[in-house]
């Protein structure tokens, strides 16, 4: 299933430079294909309401929306202050899933550099994709 984004009405597009800036800050390269989304919709929300990820095709863990970098409410820079220090080391908080988790992205050089992961403050950990375009593409329509 293909997944489409919007940009969320409060918010904005941002340059490469204010891409860099945000790198510089996390004090870590973000992979290239989390960059490119970024610099077409500044985070955005998902379109299709029925999405579900592959590992959880009855629903939850479908993507609702990625947090933007700038320009809007609930940036990811304003989440990540809130919650850095009970998430895993090395992940940044990139969004939301429809359950309610947290999309995290892992900045490691352990290998799991990339990969996706839904977080839940309770400390629920549930692995998701390899990669952010993995991520995307593992997105079906949930069964009902």
């Amino acid at each position: 299933m293909q997944i489409n984004f919007e940009i969320q009405l409060d918010s904005q597009l941002i340059t490469v430079d204010e891409l860099n800036e945000f790198q510089a800050i996390v004090g870590n390269p973000l992979p290239e294909d989390y960059r490119q989304h970024m610099l077409i919709y500044n985070g955005g929300d998902a379109i299709e309401l029925d999405a579900a990820h592959i590992s959880n095709p009855e629903g939850g863990s479908g993507i609702s929306d990625f947090y933007p970098i700038k320009y809007g409410g609930n940036t990811i820079e304003e989440v990540n202050e809130i919650l850095n220090d009970i998430i895993p080391l090395g992940y940044l908080i990139i969004g939301r899933t429809r359950g309610g988790g947290k999309i995290i992205i892992s900045l490691n050089n352990d290998g799991t550099y990339g990969n996706t992961k839904e977080w839940y403050p309770d400390g629920t950990i549930n692995d998701l994709s390899t990669s952010f375009t993995q991520l995307l593409n593992d997105q079906v329509e949930a069964v009902e």
